[in-house]
Formats: structure tokens, sequence, C-alpha cells
């Protein structure tokens, strides 16, 4: 009784294509059926025939769809990712607003208007100076120095005035 090694191989299908192989003896198809089984055969060719003639054979199974649960998580997580997507514009909306009215007030108390240009005609003297000696800055040292002196002079007036 089951000696006969022939099988049937079932293969059940994933969603991602690949399939599950589950070997079934051919007996235990036949308890399925509820056939009984015959009495073993004694002569060793005649199994070896019936071994080959009860080929492998392949049987496919379909997979089964998502299941609702997966349906229903997969909804309620889409909806809380665009409630939190929502969230997220507001608040950044609301971040926006609260910096742009931040650089305003830090503007108004820090900022001031720019006076008049100090010794302007010095300063141009200093650019005209670095664009001819480009690899010799130190020629223009005391063309430099004037326009500091000048700057300095300028900042002493101001305090003055103010004080």
């Amino acid at each position: 009784m089951g000696a006969s090694n022939s099988t049937r191989r079932v293969v059940i299908e994933d969603s991602s294509g690949s399939g599950v192989a589950v070997t079934v003896s051919q007996s235990v198809v036949r308890r399925l059926k509820g056939e009984t089984e015959s009495e073993p055969k004694t002569d060793h060719s005649e199994s070896r025939r019936e071994q080959f003639s009860d080929a492998i054979t392949e049987t496919r199974i379909p997979s089964r769809e998502p299941s609702q649960d997966y349906k229903k998580l997969e909804s309620y997580y889409q909806s809380k990712l665009a409630e939190l997507e929502k969230k997220n514009a507001s608040l950044l909306k609301q971040t926006t607003a609260q910096f742009a009215e931040a650089v305003q007030e830090v503007e108004k108390k820090f900022l001031k208007t720019t006076g008049p240009q100090v010794c302007p005609d010095l300063q141009t003297k200093v650019y005209q100076c670095y664009q001819a000696n480009p690899d010799q800055t130190l020629e223009c040292s005391s063309v430099v120095r004037a326009f500091v002196d000048c700057v300095e002079r300028a900042r002493q007036n101001a305090l003055l005035r103010k004080g």
C-alpha cells in the first residue's frame, strides 16, 4: 500500500507571480477523492511503468485578491496621509508668515537708512589703485591710509553731532 513513488505537484501562485510548490503523492490524491487503494503489484517492472505513467503534473491555483482587511487598512492610511499632508501645508504657511513678520520687525529695529557716502573721491582712488596694481597692493598703501583717516574723521564728526 502506498509503495508507489509517483507524485502530483500543486503550485500555488502568490501575487508576485512566483509559485510555491507543494508535492502530494498519488495515493494521497486517491484518498482525498475517496477512492480505495488497490493491492500493490508484485511485479517491480509493472510498478516502475506505473511510476513513469503517473508523471508529475502541475496544477496552478490562482492567488486570491487582496483581502477586505487589507483594503480597509490601505484606505485608512491613505486618508491619514492626506490629513497629515494638509496639516503640514498649513503649518508651512503659518511658519512662513511668522518668519516674514519677524524679518520685518528686525529690519525696523536695526536697519537704519544709510547716510551719504563718506570720502567718495578717496574711495575711487583706492579702487583705481588696486585695479592698476593687482600684484603689488602695497603700492596703494598711502592712498588706503588717506582713505582710512578720512573715514575716521567722518565717524568722529558724526559722534560729536549726536552726542
